[in-house]
């Protein structure tokens, strides 16, 4: 079952997708062979009795609920299982009809560690550890994990990265700011100077105008 597109937010991409490692598979596939051997070995003790058609019925039935139980259910349960890693966060979803998630932002993961055993070196598989805000989530049998984890670093690092580069720009914008405003108020300030210089040259002139308009009187 492919990870549904849904799930992903507008300028959200998936980087990373894989399910849970195989090996889980391992323990539904030894039911269904012990499941089996046992229904064969039952069938074979009652093939001599009068009853035995009876008896064969019943132990098919059970055989098959037993199988969906124990083998079918699981490997489905696996199937739909996912690990995503987008650049934006981390999801994990689990279930079949009732659905599990979990949904941690790359920009909140302070640590990713990685933990693995001497089979799960052999298998290509290992535990997932996140430090993310005080708490450490943990993912077991994560396959790959060594990927996983380069993928998460990759991812922060890139985050991180835009924000010192969105940082920068908001500091050469508001020092433009700053600038535009500096020379703004020395331009007003300029323009004020000027005024203050042109007004008194106004004044004198509109004076020695009144001067020449008012006419001599002669004495009678």
């Amino acid at each position: 079952m492919a990870f549904p597109d849904d799930a992903l937010d507008d300028g959200e991409h998936v980087t990373l997708h894989g399910r849970p490692h195989w090996r889980l598979c391992l323990r539904p596939v030894a039911g269904l062979l012990l499941v089996s051997a046992l229904t064969g070995f039952a069938a074979a003790v009652v093939r001599l009795q009068p009853w035995a058609p009876y008896a064969w019925t019943l132990l098919g039935v059970l055989a098959v609920l037993a199988a969906a139980r124990w083998t079918v259910l699981p490997i489905v349960r696996w199937r739909c299982s996912h690990l995503v890693v987008t650049n934006l966060r981390m999801l994990v979803r689990e279930g079949i009809v009732a659905r599990d998630g979990l949904d941690v932002p790359i920009d909140r993961i302070d640590a990713v560690r990685v933990r693995a055993g001497m089979a799960d070196r052999v298998l290509g598989c290992g535990t997932l550890l996140l430090d993310v805000a005080g708490e450490r989530l943990r993912f077991a049998d994560v396959p790959r994990v060594e990927r996983v984890q380069a993928r998460l670093h990759r991812e922060i690092g890139r985050i991180g990265e835009s924000r010192r580069s969105a940082g920068q720009e908001t500091q050469r914008t508001s020092a433009r700011g700053h600038a535009d405003a500096v020379i703004r108020e020395r331009m007003g300030r300029e323009r004020m100077d000027r005024r203050d210089q042109q007004s008194p040259q106004r004044r004198g002139t509109a004076g020695a105008s009144e001067e020449r308009a008012v006419p001599e009187r002669t004495a009678s």
